[in-house]
């Protein structure tokens, strides 16, 4: 059995051009995406999250569903136009295709974790992220 330690995860700063969009991110058990892998997933695909309060993950569809558990902090997620406020322990489901967007709302840093039943997820962001211009990786938090 492979374990992942978050803490211990490599993480990269990604932002988009528009405001406020900038988080860290990691993908465990994807050896084809960032952040440290210690085995692959054979069915699915994780991805890992770090939003700083007030910053936001930008408006974007999945192919798939995605199951976004909150470890902590608290945020704002809007699918298709609905607003909900997420708060640490609670898990969400965020239907494939469906536009939508995470925003820190909370005073301390957003940890999410997002979990997809497939280990092919396409995504199309509103616009591109992109690794952070001089960003090194993250991996003491």
């Amino acid at each position: 059995m492979d374990v992942v330690r978050f803490e211990e995860l490599g993480l990269d700063t990604v932002e988009q051009d528009t405001e406020g969009a900038r988080w860290r991110a990691g993908f465990p058990f994807s050896p084809d995406r960032p952040g440290e892998t210690t085995g692959d997933a054979a069915d699915c695909t994780v991805v890992y999250n770090e939003l700083d309060p007030g910053s936001r993950l930008g408006r974007h569809r999945d192919g798939n569903e995605e199951l976004l558990f909150v470890l902590s902090g608290t945020v704002e997620t809007s699918v298709d136009g609905t607003t909900t406020t997420v708060d640490a322990g609670s898990l969400a489901v965020i239907p494939a295709g469906e536009p939508h967007a995470v925003r820190n709302v909370g005073s301390t840093p957003a940890r999410l974790v997002g979990v997809f039943g497939s280990t092919t997820v396409d995504s199309a962001f509103e616009s591109d992220p992109t690794v952070a211009d001089g960003a090194d990786r993250v991996d003491d938090r």
